[in-house]
């Protein structure tokens, strides 16, 4: 009998089907945004994935509740914290089983008795005092919309999207994404010179060196750990980091640098 030669159909998306076509429909404007990003290559995508992986399912959530708290984390330990949790992300994400480094991952997060990053050894029972129930409800749900997500055939990856619009929109500048390194090298460029005018025009820049812990590392040697582990930097650093150049709008992020690029 001669070989049936029409092509098998390929089976339907077990994934819901509104998902479906949401997936499939945002594939064109997820490209534009990707490319305009400057993502390239898949090591550069899984570290995006991870940035989008953080922010859903432990930053933009009851940790930012916690955040504005009394026995909350402080700026300079949810810089810490989520910069260490993007290494475990990636992890989670490049994970032989993605669906247990996912799970894996959200044991970690929810582990009251693990101390986080730039607290100095405070653990999750303490900084979550009062939101521990909704912080425990919100990982699980996230992480259980990712598992969902991850059923579906009908795109070829459909977490990558998702998360890297997620970094996208709410992490551009984020440990992990391609302007970071851009960020971390106008600090060593403001370090360097207290006098530039993206410090601003209230001795921004001497107060910050002369508020410059004992324990920063060399210029150098900040530059390499911000750029790698930044939570492994001392305490005291972080904090001064975080008052100086690490918080919103902070003088790292102003437009005119963007401006002086343009002339």
């Amino acid at each position: 009998m001669a070989q049936d030669s029409r092509r098998i159909p390929p089976a339907p998306c077990p994934g819901d089907p509104h998902n479906c076509e949401l997936l499939l429909s945002s594939q064109q404007a997820y490209r534009g945004r990707f490319g305009k990003a400057e993502i390239c290559g898949h090591e550069a995508v899984v570290s995006a994935m991870a940035v989008g992986l953080v922010l859903d399912v432990w930053r933009n959530g009851p940790v930012e509740d916690m955040h504005c708290g009394k026995r909350g984390p402080d700026d300079a330990a949810m810089f810490a914290e989520s910069t260490a949790l993007h290494d475990r992300a990636v992890t989670a994400l490049t994970a032989g089983n993605r669906p247990v480094g996912l799970l894996e991952f959200e044991g970690h997060l929810l582990d009251r008795e693990r101390p986080w990053a730039g607290t100095g050894g405070t653990t999750l029972k303490d900084l979550g005092y009062g939101f521990l129930g909704q912080y425990r409800r919100h990982v699980k749900d996230h992480v259980n919309k990712l598992l969902d997500l991850g059923h579906h055939t009908c795109v070829d990856d459909p977490v990558e999207p998702f998360l890297v619009t997620t970094a996208l929109l709410y992490g551009r500048d984020h440990k992990g994404m391609p302007r970071w390194p851009v960020i971390v090298e106008r600090i060593g460029i403001l370090l360097a010179d207290p006098a530039r005018a993206e410090w601003g025009q209230d001795g921004q820049g001497v107060r910050a060196l002369a508020q410059m812990p004992q324990e920063t590392p060399s210029p150098e040697g900040l530059t390499a750990a911000l750029v790698s582990a930044p939570s492994g930097l001392p305490v005291t650093v972080l904090e001064w980091l975080s008052h100086h150049l690490l918080y919103c709008a902070a003088p790292p992020y102003s437009l005119r640098w963007d401006e002086q690029s343009r002339k």
